[in-house]
């Protein structure tokens, strides 16, 4: 279930989150908020690579914008992918 979470991020931090933030990282952002989601189902939501899907929701993850869990598939386990935040709050001056 999607968090009510925010974030603000400063200097350096914030330098990553604007490097990581893309069409790619927005969709998944917008999809991962509305309900929990597997690196297949984006994939094929996105019409994009499954590798290239979980190499951006990595890059989510290390900055804390998504939490990952894992579940039981057909084939293996999937790796899950939930919104960890509402908003997300940039600020070019230092702290």
């Amino acid at each position: 279930m999607p968090t009510e979470k925010e974030i603000t991020v400063y200097g350096e931090k914030a330098l990553e989150v604007v490097d990581v933030l893309n069409s790619t990282t927005l969709k998944i952002l917008k999809s991962a908020r509305k309900t929990p989601i597997n690196i297949t189902t984006l994939s094929k939501d996105l019409n994009l690579s499954e590798p290239y899907i979980s190499e951006q929701v990595r890059a989510l993850e290390d900055l804390g914008l998504v939490s990952i869990t894992y579940e039981r598939g057909k084939r293996g386990i999937r790796k899950i992918s939930a919104s960890a935040l509402e908003k997300i709050t940039i600020i070019l001056k230092d702290e």
